[in-house]
């Protein structure tokens, strides 16, 4: 079992409370909770980039040629789109 770190928190008393509650009512520590919390949290946050599906990788990262274009009219003529 890996040791674990002690961690100290300032929230408003209001959301400590109702955080209680939520742990209480899942029947685990408040500390399990903030745990289970901030792993779910950082898990969506630390995607690598080539886990995000093709579109939204290079979603505005391309730009179509002009068609008056010199390289535009090489690969139109190449692929016979003309």
């Amino acid at each position: 079992m890996r040791m674990k770190n002690r961690l100290s928190l300032t929230i408003d008393p209001r959301i400590a409370r109702q955080a209680k509650r939520v742990a209480k009512k899942r029947n685990t520590s408040l500390s399990a909770l903030v745990e289970q919390l901030l792993a779910k949290e950082s898990a969506d946050t630390t995607k690598p980039e080539s886990a995000k599906p093709f579109s939204q990788r290079w979603k505005g990262k391309l730009k179509v040629a002009a068609k008056d274009e010199a390289r535009f009219q090489k690969l139109a003529a190449k692929h016979q789109l003309k």
